[in-house]
């Protein structure tokens, strides 16, 4: 039995030609991965049930291919269902939502609480609970071109939320590991959310249940070899000499000059290093960058500066500022 349409999110979608389940921040920054001339990626449902069909109902995966230059001036990267397939009654999609669709306040929820799960409706994206790397990445390893639907033994279909977070597909909680993603959804909670924002909690492994917006901590307000916070601030990059960089922030930590390091080692390890790349090479043609970091700020005693060292790209994700003029 199937049914037309899904009911929740689309937050993660198997792409073909990887091999693998992707958040719609992972499938940006594979597609940028690539080398030129770049291809776009096909789409199918992440469900088993779907999969097993005779025809695998498509997503369609919006604006992840936009370069970074030209992103503010469209809508956000999102999955959306394909009106054109049906999916399987278990599909995982098909679940409702936790408040089930309703309008009204839900047991133990005040006012405030109801207006705040409302008004996250009209995002395209939500993140429930954070998942900040700790495991080495996985190289990638291309499947062989097994028939759709089926999973095989060494797990060609592997659900990986772009920071590698394994989805869950009972529990109707977005789980993610992307910081990317995570960015990004805090950037359009921000802004669609105003006066609600402060209400938004998320859950971090390791924390618990926080405000959104306390996870995020400008540079200037980092102390040293303290851990558990989004770090960010802007700058820029100093001249490349190698496949490596030094990021220096405008701002201060405590009295000392600041500065983000990646290592040629890690620049070359990393499957999203050609991504970052193309983020970097666009230094002459931006005012500033923002850095988003997931690591410690440790006093270099040589230089007399605070230095953050970024061993896993996945900890990183950096945001264009507006174009020079």
């Amino acid at each position: 039995m199937r049914t037309k349409r899904t009911k929740r999110r689309i937050t993660r979608a198997y792409c073909v030609e990887l091999g693998e389940e992707l958040t719609i921040g992972g499938a940006h920054q594979a597609y940028f991965n690539q080398n030129q001339p770049r291809s776009r990626f096909l789409f199918q449902c992440s469900s088993p049930e779907c999969r097993a069909l005779k025809v695998v109902p498509k997503i369609t995966a919006v604006n992840y291919y936009i370069h970074p230059t030209e992103k503010a001036r469209v809508k956000s990267p999102h999955y959306k269902d394909n009106e054109h397939y049906d999916h399987h009654a278990d599909c995982e999609w098909m679940l409702p939502d936790e408040d089930e669709g309703s309008d009204a306040p839900l047991p133990g929820e005040t006012e405030l609480q109801t207006r705040t799960r409302l008004a996250k409706r009209q995002l395209t994206s939500v993140i429930d609970i954070f998942v900040p790397p700790t495991q080495p990445e996985q190289p990638v390893v291309r499947p062989p071109r097994a028939a759709l639907g089926d999973e095989d033994e060494a797990g060609a279909i592997r659900r990986r939320g772009g920071g590698g977070a394994e989805g869950t597909r009972s529990d109707r909680k977005h789980r993610s590991g992307d910081l990317r993603e995570l960015v990004d959804y805090y950037h359009d909670t921000r802004e669609a959310l105003k006066d609600l924002f402060p209400e938004v909690t998320i859950n971090v492994t390791g924390r618990g249940e926080i405000p959104l917006r306390s996870y995020f901590k400008k540079v200037a307000w980092a102390r040293p070899d303290t851990a558990g916070y989004v770090y960010n601030g802007g700058g820029r990059i100093e001249p490349r000499e190698g496949a490596g960089f030094v990021f220096n922030f405008y701002d201060k930590v405590g009295d000392k000059d600041a500065s983000l390091q990646v290592s040629d080692e890690v620049m070359t390890q990393h499957r999203s290093r050609r991504y970052v790349d193309e983020l970097l090479d666009q230094a002459r043609l931006v005012r500033y960058f923002t850095f988003h970091f997931l690591r410690t700020f440790t006093y270099h005693e040589a230089s007399d500066t605070m230095v953050a060292q970024v061993t896993d790209l996945r900890c990183l994700a950096i945001d264009l500022g507006p174009l020079r003029n």
